[in-house]
């Protein structure tokens, strides 16, 4: 079975702020596109995509991130992601409950990895806090790591 990933928002922004240049994308985009890795994906998360892609400020501030590249990153997103339409909430995190639905769909879909850039949710896998051992008890086959530590993973197992 492929493992999924459950990939947050900054992420995702990351693949849609890139530049489209032919044969050139991240190594996290590239295990979805040949088949080394499925996104889970929920309505709540496809919501926060369309919220963070198309607000204005960022597209100032990121000129690749034009209405049509965020369109195609969404339904390329789709493409390479097992939907999951029910998604129980199991998990809170009381600091930042807005990032729970990461979690529950990672605890719902059985996803291998979390994938983000934020340092709050990278701090849950080094520590020994309730919260870090309540998720290690709902996923415990769970990953939690950045876009660069999930690339050497992948690039280590093509080896």
């Amino acid at each position: 079975m492929t493992p999924r990933a459950v990939y947050d928002a900054m992420v995702m922004l990351q693949w849609a702020a890139l530049p489209p240049v032919p044969g050139r994308q991240h190594a996290t985009v590239t295990a979805l596109t040949s088949g080394q890795l499925r996104l889970a994906m929920s309505q709540a998360l496809l919501d926060e995509l369309r919220g963070l892609f198309f607000r204005p400020e960022l597209r100032q501030r990121l000129p690749s991130l034009t209405p049509q590249n965020a369109a195609a990153v969404l339904k390329k997103t789709l493409e390479f992601a097992d939907w999951f339409e029910s998604v129980p909430a199991r998990f809170s995190l009381p600091q930042h409950p807005k990032d729970d639905h990461l979690f529950n769909l990672a605890i719902e879909s059985g996803a291998s990895y979390l994938v983000t850039w934020e340092t709050r949710i990278l701090r849950l896998k080094d520590t020994d806090s309730p919260e870090s051992n309540r998720l290690r008890g709902l996923a415990p086959a769970l990953s939690i790591l950045s876009p660069k530590e999930l690339a050497a993973i992948l690039k280590s197992k093509a080896e």
